[in-house]
């Protein structure tokens, strides 16, 4: 059984057993250190289970919320410490990226992540390993160029509507829409195919 700690926009608790997800945001305004525990321990009630049930906790490392993800980060690290629970660290990217590499893109893959308004997170991977920091671009400011040799994967249709002329007949077997869920942690945990020693939080330059 796996915990997942989502906190790169909200607070986003999941648990993961055999397959099968359940998971809850918790909208608040208050410090998220303040209630993490408390609804953490609400959300292992509800769904039947303890922390001594849980194998290891995964935290979503970013892009987003740098406080957010500093404290999941800081709550694991302490339950690794107290009750040696495993814990891995993974990146939206990283998460899509595995997600999509039974489809046979034989390009690059050009991931790129909706923030807001025109802004996307963006990072360039050649099969699991990236070739690039993670960057955010403003698509309205002509900071996306089109690559023949780039499969571009996007989490969302505005992605399409600022490609302007790039997106035709011709090319949109290079363009691939993709939803962000968190389904895909199971196997990634299981394989070993991410860092767990000590992730940190994904730290994008020309964002902070």
């Amino acid at each position: 059984m796996f915990l997942i700690l989502d906190f790169t926009q909200s607070l986003r608790l999941a648990i993961i057993h055999n397959s099968k997800i359940v998971s809850k945001v918790v909208k608040t305004k208050k410090n998220i250190s303040e209630i993490l525990i408390f609804e953490i321990d609400k959300f292992l009630e509800k769904t039947k289970s303890d922390i001594n049930s849980i194998k290891s906790i995964c935290v979503v490392t970013g892009p987003g919320s740098f406080t957010g993800i500093r404290t999941a980060l800081t709550f694991s690290k302490s339950l690794n410490l107290i009750k040696k629970i495993d814990i891995f660290g993974v990146s939206k990217f990283e998460i899509i990226n595995y997600k999509i590499k039974t489809k046979k893109f034989n390009k690059k893959k050009c991931i790129l992540l909706h923030f807001k308004n025109n802004q996307f997170f963006m990072q360039t991977f050649e099969g699991n390993k990236a070739l690039d920091e993670v960057k955010l671009v403003n698509l309205a400011n002509k900071e996306f160029r089109y690559n023949k040799e780039t499969t571009y994967i996007y989490d969302s249709i505005l992605f399409e509507a600022m490609l302007g002329n790039y997106m035709n007949d011709k090319t949109k077997n290079d363009f691939y829409l993709v939803d962000y869920s968190l389904i895909e942690l199971e196997q990634i945990i299981l394989n070993k195919s991410i860092d767990n020693l000590d992730p940190k939080p994904l730290y994008i330059s020309n964002y902070y």
